[in-house]
């Protein structure tokens, strides 16, 4: 994944929470629930007659994104070790694990306590969970396919970049050497008996 993994999960993490709030918002405004997640989380910190104030949401929400923005980077570093194959299996199988964490260890006693639900409303939890883990297996690929096409285009552009000049092996060329042929095909060779015969030509003439 990418080099700053905390950003990059807290970034995930908080876009699949988006996606988790919704499918819990659109089943409050279908009276499938009762509550909101961010009552849900304000529980954890405030008594039950201060959950219906809207200072509950303000808590409830920077307690739930918090907590989502931590679970993305943990889902990111899983995937950086294991890879992205089976993601969306991983990615549901973390959504409910974190559900039976929270709800039904950390968070069940209490929220039953303050803001007791019916077995329709806990559904909607499970289901809302579930989009959680869809959430981040689906941003996370996102993610992992626009990296691959980041390496796989500067792969490309090294390949088109200009190669270096090979070292030419220069050979010597012969410069065709012109033989002078002192002799000429039309000269005689020269005879010492003609030299004593230009002697005695010269001294005759004397």
């Amino acid at each position: 994944m990418g080099k700053d993994i905390i950003l990059i999960g807290a970034i995930i993490g908080i876009l699949a929470d988006i996606l988790k709030l919704s499918v819990n918002y659109i089943s409050y405004l279908l009276n499938y629930t009762n509550v909101v997640f961010w009552q849900i989380t304000a529980s954890r910190f405030l008594e039950r007659d201060d959950l219906q104030q809207p200072i509950s949401y303000i808590i409830g929400g920077v307690a739930d994104l918090t907590v989502s923005a931590t679970l993305g980077v943990l889902f990111v570093g899983l995937i950086s070790l294991t890879g992205t194959k089976h993601i969306w299996i991983k990615g549901i199988g973390f959504g409910l694990f974190i559900w039976v964490n929270l709800f039904g260890t950390l968070l069940g006693q209490s929220v039953q306590a303050k803001l007791p639900q019916e077995p329709l409303g806990i559904m909607v939890t499970i289901i809302a969970h579930f989009a959680f883990g869809l959430g981040l297996a689906f941003f996370t690929q996102r993610l992992h396919k626009i990296e691959e096409e980041t390496i796989r285009s500067k792969e490309t552009n090294n390949h088109f970049a200009p190669i270096p000049a090979r070292k030419l092996l220069h050979t010597e060329e012969k410069e065709p050497v012109m033989e002078i042929n002192n002799t000429r095909s039309d000269r005689k060779p020269f005879k010492f008996r003609n030299l004593f015969k230009i002697f005695g030509l010269i001294k005759g003439n004397r």
